[in-house]
This record gives C-alpha cells, sequence and structure tokens, in this order.
C-alpha cells in the first residue's frame, strides 16, 4: 500500500507555506505522492463548507513542488478538459522535465457545465472531448510531426519537446461505466474518490471485466483511492471534523446524479458511508486502511479539506502512526 496527500491548495485555509513550506517534510516522511485538482471556477461541495474561491492552478503549483522534491510523485486528480490538449500536452512535459519524470498524468472530464461553457465547449460531448485529450497525449509523447483529425480538434504536423519520459502513467478519474472503459481502454490507473464499498465493489468488479475486454491481464489497472480522511489522538473530535451531516447530504445527491440507486444504494444512511471516509485515532485509521488493502486498492490519497486549518498538524500524525505501520 502506497500513500499520499491531496494538497491544501484551494480554498480558505491555502497558504503559501501549507503548500511550500512543509513539503520537504512530506517527502522525508514517505508518503509516496502529492496531489492537487484542477477547476477553472471553484466550487465547494456542501460538506466543504463555507470556502474562499482562491484556487491554485494545478501545473504551476506542481512544478513549484517540483523544484523543491526529489523523488516524491507529483499527481493531478484530475486534470479537466478546458486547454486545448496541445497545450495540455506541452505543460505535462514541462512539469515531467521540471520533476526528472515524477509525474502521474490524472485526467478527467470533469461535471460542471459553467467552465465548459465558458471556454466554449460541448457540455454534452465531454467524453469524446476526454477521449480526444488522451489520445493527443499519448500520440504527442511518443510521435513527432503529428497530425491528428478527430470530431473535436484537428491539427497537422505538430511536434512536442520536451516530453514525459516513455512509461509516465495516465490515470482517470470518474465512476461511470463509460468511465471504466475509458480507464481499461486508455489509461494506466484509475482514480475513484469519496464511494461507499457497495458501490465501490462493483465499479472494481466492472473494472477488472473491462480489462479482460481489452486484454489487460499482463498490465493490470492501479488504484489510487481518495477518501475523506481526518485522524485525531482523539477518535470523537476526528469523526466530528468530518461533517458527517454535510457527508450524507452530499451522499444523497450522489445517489441521485450519478443513479447509484441501481447499485443497490437507495438512500444516505451512516451505514453506506462506509468507504466515503477515513476517520479516528490513529489506531483506527490504521484498521480502515485493511478493507481497501482486501479490495485489491494500490494507493490511499488522504483528503483532509476538512481539516486543512490543521494541515501541519494531521499530516504529522498520519506520518508518526499511520505510514509506519505499513512499512516497517
Amino acid at each position: 500500500m502506497k500513500f499520499g496527500l491531496l494538497l491544501p491548495h484551494f480554498g480558505r485555509e491555502c497558504t503559501h507555506d501549507r503548500i511550500f513550506k512543509q513539503i520537504s517534510y512530506i517527502e522525508e516522511a514517505g508518503f509516496n505522492s502529492v496531489w492537487v485538482r484542477d477547476h477553472l471556477m471553484f466550487q465547494p461541495h456542501e460538506f466543504e463548507g463555507k470556502q474562499d474561491s482562491i484556487f491554485l492552478e494545478p501545473f504551476t503549483t506542481l512544478a513549484g513542488l517540483a523544484a523543491l522534491t526529489k523523488k516524491i510523485q507529483l499527481g493531478t486528480a484530475t486534470v479537466v478538459t478546458y486547454r486545448h490538449p496541445l497545450v495540455t500536452s506541452q505543460l505535462f512535459g514541462t512539469l515531467s522535465y521540471i520533476a526528472n519524470g515524477r509525474v502521474i498524468a490524472g485526467i478527467g472530464a470533469g461535471t460542471p457545465r459553467s467552465p465548459y461553457d465558458a471556454v466554449g465547449l460541448p457540455y454534452e460531448k465531454r467524453g469524446k472531448v476526454v477521449d480526444e485529450l488522451i489520445e493527443i497525449l499519448k500520440k504527442t509523447w511518443t510521435e513527432k510531426d503529428v497530425s491528428y483529425n478527430g470530431e473535436i480538434y484537428q491539427f497537422k504536423n505538430v511536434t512536442l519537446d520536451p516530453v514525459p519520459p516513455t512509461g509516465t502513467p495516465i490515470y482517470y478519474g470518474g465512476h461511470t461505466p463509460p468511465a471504466l472503459r475509458r480507464t481499461a481502454k486508455y489509461c494506466d490507473g484509475w482514480l475513484p474518490q469519496r464511494t461507499p464499498f457497495l458501490v465501490l465493489d462493483q465499479l472494481i468488479d466492472r473494472l477488472r471485466i473491462e480489462e479482460e475486454n481489452y486484454n489487460r491481464s499482463d498490465k493490470p489497472v492501479k488504484i489510487s483511492y481518495f477518501p475523506l480522511s481526518n485522524i485525531d489522538k482523539n477518535s470523537q473530535v476526528a469523526k466530528e471534523e468530518i461533517s458527517f451531516d454535510k457527508l450524507l447530504n452530499n451522499l444523497g445527491h450522489m445517489i441521485v446524479e450519478k443513479g447509484w440507486d441501481k447499485f443497490g444504494m437507495s438512500e444516505a444512511k451512516e451505514e453506506n458511508l462506509d468507504g466515503v471516509y477515513i476517520a479516528g485515532s490513529p489506531n483506527e485509521v490504521i484498521d480502515q486502511i485493511q478493507p481497501f488493502i482486501d479490495r485489491g486498492i494500490d494507493e490511499i490519497v488522504f483528503d483532509l479539506r476538512n481539516t486543512f486549518n490543521l494541515w501541519e498538524e494531521k499530516v504529522e500524525l498520519l506520518s508518526t502512526y499511520v505510514l509506519p505501520a505499513f512499512t516497517n
């Protein structure tokens, strides 16, 4: 099991020190990766509470961290298709150059409509847009004088340099059947987040079926999972800081918006939150990680967004108590 952190590069608790001052400690503590989100117009989820509109652009943020680190992986969870694919390809190439290849290229279609409208992309065709983005990334990273004639994008004789090294992983974020097909067809990894075990188990089963359809037995898809996370020496405090009421409201929205009722998830009850979060005392957090290991999850990325105001304290608790339980 590997462990990563979602960085506090958004919302009211985003500070320069939280992103850049502690990165050396995070790297030396043994975290395998740090991750950033991507939004053009930041709209916080209800369970995040009231937030400021600050949102640091992912490539710029990771480039700064690349210059301050030597070994930790730098991931995007996920880059959305607001940029032209050639611009995205060049950004990944430059970021990888600065980071000496330590990049995980997480890609997603995104769900808010307003950014698509703002940049003039067809929201109803966002699945096709992201298909073409991934195809263009793969071609421009491995070929010169690339020409492409897609439904959304067309260009001729493009060569980009630098490009990420061969084997740079592309991960996909999404919870729908088309997302799982896209992951198995194009990608090296999958980035699910805040998904109840009842739903997650069926999605993993579906992903493995799609792997068989695309003859992926020699290179199965890696899974990096993002549970909403919290840790405190006082178990009750850790769970109260998660804001279960707001998380249950969000689960109710997800059941409707993502059609989770077809997975047997008919209502938002606390027992249905199993798998959505990891929270408790250090020993409880360690115990809660085991079910993810049992499901074949390759990496847990702790999403501490509800307690970014206590970022330094939470990271220290994870590094002091949790990581050693899985590495010693």
